[in-house]
């Protein structure tokens, strides 16, 4: 199994940071939606994750 580099950059800088994300997630005047768009940022990095992958690798 291929383990994007990127990918695994990606979760390790946000492991380091999570503190200060999770401060900025629950700040007393954040928006509703705030939650949402880490998991929209989520969602869009492993479709294109999935769709630069070729066919023949599954």
């Amino acid at each position: 199994m291929y383990i994007n580099r990127a990918l695994l950059l990606l979760m390790g800088l946000a492991f380091i940071f999570m503190p200060a994300i999770e401060q900025w997630l629950w700040a007393a005047d954040a928006g509703w939606y705030r939650p949402f768009l880490l998991w929209l940022a989520a969602i869009v990095a492993a479709w294109s994750n999935q769709f630069r992958r070729h066919t023949d690798e599954l």
